[in-house]
């Protein structure tokens, strides 16, 4: 179970997604939220009413949502994602996403050697590319994306160890 408060406008929200179910302030709510374009623009369908919606990350917490041509700024908090994000940052060889954005190509393997500043992958935000570079020199160990995957600010996208399992190779000798 995920639970996640939501503010919209003087409003708060207590949300849960329990086994793909949601429930808003312990009510279920029987809908289908399906993507349409992987670039924020969904239908929600809720029994025979469909309607369109649009989900744009503005903030660490913050989307932006326009649905019947209202535009509403909706803050979601998930205290358990934070946690996590932060204890990737913070880990030493972790890749993480600069902002949120589109993953557009993968340059390297799992198992491959990389030198540190070297281009692992390219991220696209705000119709910007951005070269995403090795921290360290050593060994991807993990890829966590590819290419047309949505990422949001923080998640981890790879992970290095350097060349004797020590992540915080620099390789420069240290």
């Amino acid at each position: 179970m995920t639970r996640y408060a939501v503010s919209v406008g003087d409003r708060d929200y207590h949300v849960e997604v329990r086994d793909a179910a949601l429930w808003v302030d312990g009510e279920p709510v029987a809908c289908e939220l399906t993507s349409l374009n992987g670039n924020g623009l969904h239908l929600l369908r809720q029994g025979t009413r469909s309607t369109e919606i649009y989900f744009q990350m503005i903030g660490d917490d913050d989307y932006e949502v326009l649905v019947d041509s209202q535009r509403l700024v909706a803050r979601v908090h998930n205290p358990q994602r934070r946690s996590r994000r932060t204890e990737m940052q913070a880990a030493p060889g972790a890749v993480c996403a600069p902002m949120p954005g589109l993953v557009i190509d993968v340059l390297v393997e799992v198992g491959q050697e990389v030198e540190q500043g070297e281009v692992l992958l390219i991220q696209e935000s705000m119709k910007m590319q951005m070269q995403i570079r090795s921290p360290i020199m050593g060994r991807i160990s993990a890829l966590q994306v590819k290419p047309g995957d949505q990422v949001e600010k923080g998640t981890l996208l790879a992970r290095i160890v350097g060349d004797n399992g020590d992540v915080n190779n620099k390789g420069d000798g240290r």
